[in-house]
C-alpha cells in the first residue's frame, strides 16, 4: 500500500504528574505495524502457522510457514481495517507495548 491520508487511534501513556491516557494519531502503516506487534502466532499440528490478532476482534489467519503467517497477517490487519472504515465502525485504539517505541512504527 501506498503512503495513505488517513490517520488510525494510538493509545500512548504520557508522564506528567500522574498517568494520563491521550488519543494520539498515526499513520495506517504504523498501524498496521502496531497491531501486528499484538499479533499470537501459535503452530498447528500440520506444521501451517494460525495468527490471532487480538485488538481486532475476528482479526485471524494462517499460513504454511511463519514467514507466509506474518504476511497473511499484514494483509488481514489491513483489509480489517479498510472493512471498519468502510462500515463506518470504530477503529480501536492500540497501546503501545511497553518496548516498542512510535519511531518504531515507521
Amino acid at each position: 500500500m501506498g503512503a495513505a491520508s488517513i490517520t488510525l487511534p494510538l493509545e500512548k501513556k504520557i508522564k506528567r504528574v500522574r498517568a494520563v491516557e491521550q488519543a494520539n494519531k498515526i499513520t495506517f502503516e504504523q498501524y498496521v505495524r502496531l497491531a501486528l506487534s499484538h499479533a499470537r502466532f501459535s503452530r498447528n499440528e500440520d506444521t501451517s502457522w494460525t495468527v490471532e490478532v487480538p485488538v481486532l476482534p475476528g482479526c485471524i489467519t494462517w499460513g504454511i510457514t511463519r514467514r507466509e503467517a506474518v504476511e497473511m497477517a499484514k494483509d488481514a490487519i489491513e483489509a480489517w481495517i479498510i472493512t471498519a472504515l468502510r462500515f463506518g465502525d470504530e477503529i480501536p485504539a492500540i497501546k503501545i507495548k511497553s518496548q516498542t517505541k512510535i519511531g518504531e512504527l515507521k
